[in-house]
């Protein structure tokens, strides 16, 4: 496979992730170097066994098409996976609220990742 950029990474995350029912997703472009990554995704899973499922979900992905990537760290509620340019990140919604990273960085530009997941190809489609 060819090497997938930040972006195209983070759409595909989104994609793997709203294929699972995420509630609530963002996608979020920094500004460039105003931090060690370049997206940060955010959802909302309905249970704690969805939220489990969101990021295991981002991981094989990753593995399947050999994407640099952190092992899935988290606590109750609260799951995320470092892909060095792309962090993602699920939730609880009370997890969501308490930490409240949707305000952590002011200069962020949301993405349309629904719009963006129509322009790329689906990687997995024949998995």
């Amino acid at each position: 496979m060819e090497a997938v950029s930040a972006e195209e990474l983070a759409v595909h995350a989104c994609r793997k992730m709203h294929d699972k029912g995420a509630e609530e997703m963002r996608l979020m472009e920094l500004p460039e170097g105003s931090s060690l990554f370049d997206y940060v995704i955010l959802a909302n899973g309905r249970s704690e066994r969805q939220v489990s499922t969101l990021i295991d979900e981002v991981y094989h992905f990753c593995k399947r098409h050999k994407i640099p990537h952190n092992p899935v760290e988290g606590e109750a509620g609260w799951k995320l996976i470092d892909c060095y340019g792309v962090v993602v990140h699920a939730f609880t919604e009370e997890m969501r609220e308490y930490y409240d990273l949707d305000h952590l960085w002011p200069d962020v530009q949301d993405i349309d990742f629904e719009h963006e997941m129509a322009l790329l190809p689906d990687l997995d489609q024949d998995d």
